[in-house]
């Protein structure tokens, strides 16, 4: 009976201690919740420099010509397709023979 009595007495003291600190935070201090100005984002600053200029886009701009006179080409085989021969039985057929059956 006594074990059950500290229980709720603890209880009600961490419910009195959470309202009191509550009740200081909002009227002693005068914090109110909407009053604090929140960051955009802790991510947005990071790794900037604070004089850099912004990069703006003009999109009245029109590129007609563009040059890759300069530019390498690098794989040969790229957009072409490939038209497999094989259907479904020659295929299971090939699974079986790497199967060993």
């Amino acid at each position: 009976m006594q074990a059950t009595i500290n229980i709720i007495v603890i209880i009600a003291l961490e419910i009195a201690i959470f309202v009191l600190g509550v009740y200081v935070g909002k009227h002693i201090l005068g914090g109110d919740i909407n009053s604090f100005q929140k960051p955009e984002s802790f991510l947005k600053n990071q790794g900037q420099k604070k004089n850099k200029n912004q990069l703006s886009i003009d999109d009245t701009k029109v590129v007609l010509k563009i040059d890759t006179g300069g530019m390498e080409k690098k794989f040969k085989d790229i957009g072409k397709t490939k038209v497999a021969e094989d259907d479904i039985s020659s295929a299971v057929n090939k699974l079986k023979n790497m199967k060993g059956n």
